[in-house]
């Protein structure tokens, strides 16, 4: 009882610091442009308790003893098993009508880049080979047959189906682990919130990487919960959707490389199928991403892209602590970024010095650049933790506003420098619904509906990120330790984001798909269901 008692109170207090550190950073940051070195945190030291409050009476369910009294029985519920073929058809049926108004679909972002590659033949790793080959195989296709648009289209249903088919599955693993009722709800949620239907017809890496993350993570929760019973179908699904999810973004790559150690610390001999699924879809990931870079040619991506944070902080300091910095550190600084490309520093996106950084004249000596970025960092620590909290802040805490430069959401058909390769007709929507995406686009992809009261919270970034980290610490408040160590895998996806160029709409994406497998897993909300009912279902 004792060891039950510390635990709950290990799960308040480490989520309510955790919360109170984040709502400090990213409140300070939004409302005064930075942190201040002694009134942030103070703010969050005054936040924890507070915080602990909310958690414990989220904790102790105190929603639903607003709504269903402590001692009302529950009702028996006569489920029918739940069936993964309709589940398909009602979340295809649910997307078609967003494909039928942005028609052939959504070809923003990187897609005038990686179809570059396709038409010229010279590849890289920047952006993900399978992705830049299914989508310039389907689009070639398309201008063989005489109409690009039509490979367009064939590009966004073969997504659409895929995306589809992910959440059919995660909500038939959720039907097998809680039942069909969950499973439902699951269903639901897939169908009708609007970001799946947005996300469904844009032609981004991301979504795809989205379903098979969210599916990896139901089954391996599955596993973990439920290692009796065993079937060969889900270590399949495992390997196969787990090299998927990491020749889509390296970034799946990295977390799970952390992850396996941990769930070996955590659950033991009891996580052992799991670990071995995951290193099996590893060492697939490293065979069939060798092949696709060997087969094309394709060269490596720039070490730039790994480097937004140390970018940024040097970009901050030269342009606003140019006093604090010697002239070695400046001339440095100078060099990595030249022709003053520190001067188009943008708080919220590493992009436009990033595109400047020179990586060559950094790897010529890593060591001494490592050296000026620690120096400056001494001299102005402000500085580097306000460029790394404003890169960051959409994603650490519910913001007010959306303060991230560039959309949302980008929808629409882009032309970024097409015209220096591209000799033929480009994508073009051609749905007489246009004007509805167009409106969508202005609505809510534009700023993530915010500018709505109300409904803009459904949207908002961070707190999506906090619903993620609350069903874990929940997991772990339960002693549900099966469910705890699965759900650090997202935490630790969501580590990763953190580090990347922007946070925007997209990179969200799978976080949303998660919360399903995250929250409706606990035993609590489904009390009427357990392994007898979840082992009827068919899916």
């Amino acid at each position: 009882m004792a060891k039950g008692k510390g635990r709950r109170r290990a799960a308040i207090w480490v989520g309510a610091a955790m919360y109170a550190i984040l709502a400090a950073l990213g409140v300070h940051e939004e409302l005064f442009g930075g942190i201040h070195p002694l009134l942030t945190p103070l703010a969050a030291v005054l936040a924890v308790p507070v915080c602990a409050l909310g958690l414990s009476w989220f904790f102790s369910d105190g929603p639903r003893r607003l709504t269903v009294a402590a001692d009302a029985p529950a009702p028996r519920l006569q489920e029918k098993p739940f069936s993964i073929g309709r589940a398909f058809l009602v979340l295809l049926a649910c997307y078609t009508p967003m494909f039928l108004c942005a028609y052939p679909g959504s070809f923003a972002y990187d897609v005038p880049f990686q179809l570059r590659q396709v038409f010229t033949g010279s590849y890289s790793t920047h952006h993900p080979l399978l992705h830049t080959l299914l989508l310039g195989g389907c689009v070639r296709l398309g201008q063989a047959l005489g109409s690009i648009n039509l490979g367009a289209a064939l590009y966004t249903i073969i997504q659409m189906t895929a995306l589809a088919g992910c959440f059919a599955a995660v909500c038939a693993s959720l039907a097998r682990r809680c039942g069909a009722r969950a499973a439902r709800f699951a269903v639901l949620f897939f169908a009708v919130y609007p970001l799946h239907m947005f996300m469904a017809v844009n032609a981004t890496k991301d979504v795809l990487f989205s379903g098979l993350f969210a599916l990896t993570l139901a089954l391996a929760t599955e596993e973990l919960e439920q290692p009796e019973s065993a079937r060969r179908g889900l270590y399949a699904g495992l390997i196969l959707c787990g090299a998927g999810m990491m020749l889509l973004r390296n970034n799946a790559l990295y977390a799970v490389l952390v992850w396996l150690p941990l769930l070996a610390l955590l659950l033991r001999r009891r996580a052992l199928r799991v670990i071995a699924c995951l290193l099996a879809a590893v060492v697939l990931y490293a065979g069939a991403n060798g092949a696709m870079k060997a087969a094309t040619g394709a060269v490596d991506g720039d070490l730039a892209e790994m480097l937004s944070w140390p970018i940024q902080q040097l970009a901050r300091a030269r342009l606003h602590d140019e006093a604090a910095l010697s002239g070695e550190e400046k001339a440095a600084i100078d060099a990595l970024m030249p022709g003053e490309a520190w001067r188009k520093y943008d708080p919220t996106v590493s992009d436009p010095v990033k595109f400047e950084f020179d990586t060559e004249e950094f790897l010529r000596d890593p060591a001494y650049y490592a050296g000026i970025w620690l120096s400056v960092g001494k001299k102005c620590p402000v500085t580097y933790i306000n460029a790394a909290v404003a890169l960051t802040s959409a994603f650490i805490h519910p913001y007010l506003s959306y303060g991230v430069s560039g959309y949302y959401l980008q929808m629409g058909v882009s032309r970024e420098q097409i015209d220096q390769w591209c000799d033929f007709e480009w994508i073009e929507q051609t749905s007489p619904l246009r004007r509805v995406v167009d409106s969508l686009s202005w609505r809510f992809g534009a700023k993530g509906a915010m500018q709505i009261p109300g409904v803009g919270m459904l949207f908002n970034m961070g707190l999506i990120i906090w619903a993620m980290l609350f069903f874990v610490l929940r997991a772990w408040y339960d002693g549900r330790w099966a469910a705890f160590a699965a759900g650090l895998l997202p935490v630790l996806l969501w580590g990763t984001f953190l580090l990347g160029p922007v946070m925007a709409g997209r990179y969200v994406y799978p976080f949303v798909c998660c919360l399903p497998v995250l929250g409706m897993s606990n035993p609590k909300a489904f009390p009427c269901e357990g392994k007898v009912a979840a082992r009827r279902a068919d899916g």
